[in-house]
């Protein structure tokens, strides 16, 4: 997972992620608890955030009565996640650690792995996290996850490949420009990003250039029951009315039942 590791936004910016990158929380996780209702995991359950980031979705989950591990292999996204502060205290933990790599952990009731999917690019490494998610959970646990579909994805960033950003810190002001081009061949994401902080009279800029990778559902279908899923649903976003093809995603939830 190398963009991990050496992409600014996950690393040296990782303090500016959540001011770059929002969206619905709480209402994606009602859709999450209303999916572990339906397969009995209700609070008090462990469940494992592989790829946690600055620790959201754990912390909102971990609200909600669950016992939540998120994990991330960027040490500085999970710094930012441990300096959250929180209402009362939460069954909640954060470490770094690489949803390749199977740890000690004991097994969960449910794995939520949001996103993190799209910076794997290797066909190996893409199959293996699936075999990962498959020996963190009990039997009768499920994953949750969702990826960036292909076909959408490539439609809206050829309409509008250009994303900026503009935010007043207190690093000082920052910008922040992303281009995305296409590799048809191996439904990659080409994207260079751009940081620029201004602070009175200094101003610096970094550029960094990587890759991600779509999938389609055929493909995550095939990664989900060679590792064993079944009773899989797709969804195109964390609601139940959306279907696939109609956003640029793919929600998944599948069981090991």
């Amino acid at each position: 997972m190398e963009t991990v590791l050496t992409r600014p936004l996950y690393r040296k910016f990782a303090w500016a992620y959540d001011l770059i990158i929002v969206g619905p929380i709480s209402r994606r996780c009602d859709f999450i608890e209303e999916m572990l209702f339906q397969h009995g995991i209700l609070p008090g359950s462990k469940i494992l955030d592989a790829g946690c980031g600055t620790g959201s979705y754990s912390i909102e989950l971990a609200r909600r009565g669950y016992a939540v591990t998120g994990i991330d292999v960027s040490k500085e996204l999970v710094s930012v996640a441990r300096r959250k502060p929180q209402d009362s205290p939460l069954l909640l933990t954060f470490e770094v650690g690489d949803i390749l790599k199977p740890s000690s952990m004991p097994r969960f009731d449910a794995v939520l792995c949001r996103g993190v999917l799209n910076d794997v690019i290797d066909d190996e490494s893409r199959r293996k996290a699936f075999f990962s998610f498959a020996g963190s959970l009990h039997r009768g646990g499920i994953l949750l996850l969702d990826v960036r579909e292909w076909n959408s994805t490539r439609l809206g960033k050829m309409e509008e490949p250009l994303f900026e950003k503009s935010l007043e810190t207190h690093r000082g002001k920052l910008n922040f420009r992303s281009v995305t081009r296409f590799n048809d061949k191996t439904r990659q994401l080409i994207i260079s990003e751009c940081f620029t902080i201004e602070e009175g009279d200094a101003k610096s800029s970094f550029e960094y250039d990587f890759v991600m990778r779509c999938r389609t559902k055929e493909e995550l279908h095939s990664n989900l029951t060679e590792a064993g899923f079944r009773f899989i649903k797709y969804f195109g976003d964390y609601a139940h009315d959306i279907s696939v093809g109609s956003t640029d995603r793919i929600v998944a939830a599948a069981s090991m039942k």
